[in-house]
C-alpha cells in the first residue's frame, strides 16, 4: 500500500478517535462542552481549511503532501490523546491526575521532536558556522530539557504545585543554557573562531 494512503488512513482513524473520545468526555462532563467541541472539530476543520485555501499539495507532489500529512497526524495524536485522557480520566478508567500528566508529557515530547529536527535544517540569513552552532545548541537544549521534563512528569508521585515549580525550573535552566550558549557563539564568531 502507498505510504501516503497509509498516512491518510491514520489521519482518518485519529479524527474518528478524537470524535469518539470527545463524545465520551461530553457525556461524562457536559459543562466542558465547548472544550470538547473545539477539540473534536479542530482536525476536520484543519483538513477542510487546507483544501479551501489551496494549501494541500497536489498528488503529484508526494514529498510536500507527506510533510503536511505527517503534521496532521502529529496534531491528531496530540488532540485525540488529550481527548482520550480527559474522557478516560472523567470516566474513572485512569486516575484524574493522568490528564495533567498526559498534557505535560506530550509537551515535553514535542520539545524533544523539535529539538531533534532543528540541527537538520539549513537556515539562511547568518553565517553557516554560526547558524549550525545555534541550531545544535537549541536542539540539544530542547532534547535534554524535554527528556528531563517527560521523565519528571512520568515518574513523580504528584502533579501538584511542586511539579509546577520543577517544570518552571527545567524551563529556566534551558533558557539560561541557551542564553549562555548564544553569547558564547556570538563571541566566538566575532573573534573569528570557528564554532562548527
Amino acid at each position: 500500500m502507498n505510504p501516503l494512503t497509509l498516512r491518510m488512513i491514520a489521519f482518518q482513524v485519529l479524527v474518528l478517535l478524537a470524535l469518539a473520545f470527545g463524545t465520551l468526555a461530553w457525556i461524562a462532563r457536559p459543562e466542558g462542552a465547548l472544550v470538547w467541541a473545539v477539540g473534536m472539530a479542530s482536525l476536520p476543520l484543519g483538513w477542510l481549511c487546507l483544501h479551501l485555501f489551496g494549501k494541500m499539495p497536489p498528488k503529484d507532489a508526494p514529498e510536500q503532501r507527506k510533510t503536511i500529512l505527517n503534521s496532521l497526524i502529529g496534531a491528531g495524536l496530540l488532540i485525540a490523546g488529550a481527548l482520550g485522557a480527559c474522557a478516560l480520566g472523567t470516566a474513572g478508567a485512569i486516575p484524574e491526575d493522568w490528564i495533567t500528566r498526559y498534557a505535560m508529557i506530550t509537551n515535553a515530547l514535542v520539545l524533544v521532536i523539535i529539538g531533534n529536527g532543528l540541527p537538520k535544517k539549513a537556515e539562511p540569513g547568518c553565517s553557516r558556522a554560526r547558524s549550525l552552532a545555534m541550531q545544535r545548541l537549541i536542539g540539544w537544549t530542547f532534547v535534554l530539557g524535554g527528556s528531563v521534563q517527560a521523565l519528571a512528569w512520568l515518574l513523580t508521585p504528584t502533579t501538584d504545585e511542586p511539579m509546577i515549580v520543577v517544570t518552571f525550573g527545567i524551563f529556566s535552566v534551558m533558557a539560561v543554557a541557551i542564553a549562555i550558549g548564544v553569547r558564547r557563539i556570538r563571541l566566538d564568531t566575532a573573534n573569528g573562531s570557528p564554532t562548527a
